[in-house]
């Protein structure tokens, strides 16, 4: 259940529709997994997930509450409740059951920072999750703190702020408003000279 609800997490019915399948590196306490996802019909909200002999359908759908449904094809068709919070870069803590879990999704490409949030040099700045971005708070050239929102990407009709990781000066932007963007795709570059 675990694997199956952090892949749901990370899907983004709107850019995944008439995609073909897409395959992506899960990591859940320790045990990774690649897992194929795959678009089912035509409303974005269902997907199939295969790994090694394991093939399920999900549908996820998104509450009043902010929390997601997540209504996994088995054979007893199991309905679950989850909430989600990103609690560093790429790192996702899901609650459901009462059970807390950490892990990570990516699509296997190396998630590019020059350096550590503290040092000196360029920091790129990537998306956490595959989705669509809602809009750059930034221009190149403009003075940003650490910590300091940078864009908003979407995903699973959720907003996720993209922050900071250094004081610095933005260096490139790499996206618009409207774009959409792949777990570890490159949003802006910040340039920094170590002050943090």
């Amino acid at each position: 259940m675990t694997l199956v609800t952090n892949v749901a997490m990370e899907l983004t019915p709107t850019t995944d529709v008439g995609r073909g399948p897409m395959r992506v590196h899960v990591e859940v306490e320790g045990e990774q997994r690649l897992v194929t996802v795959e678009p089912v019909g035509v409303d974005g909200s269902r997907f199939k997930l295969s790994w090694n002999a394991t093939e399920c359908v999900v549908d996820v759908r998104r509450l009043r509450s902010g929390s997601l449904s997540l209504i996994v094809s088995t054979a007893r068709h199991a309905s679950y409740e989850v909430t989600c919070y990103e609690s560093t870069p790429g790192e996702l803590v899901l609650g459901f059951g009462g059970r807390h879990v950490r892990a990570r999704v990516s699509d296997g490409r190396r998630r590019g920072t020059a350096g550590s949030a503290g040092a000196a040099g360029d920091h790129t700045i990537v998306s956490p999750m595959p989705g669509r971005v809602v809009r750059v708070m930034v221009e190149s050239g403009d003075t940003v703190t650490a910590g300091q929102a940078l864009a908003v990407v979407e995903a699973m009709k959720m907003e996720n702020e993209v922050a900071s990781p250094a004081t610095g000066v933005v260096s490139d932007v790499c996206v618009a408003a409207g774009d959409p963007v792949a777990a570890g795709g490159a949003l802006l570059v910040v340039t920094s000279e170590g002050h943090d």
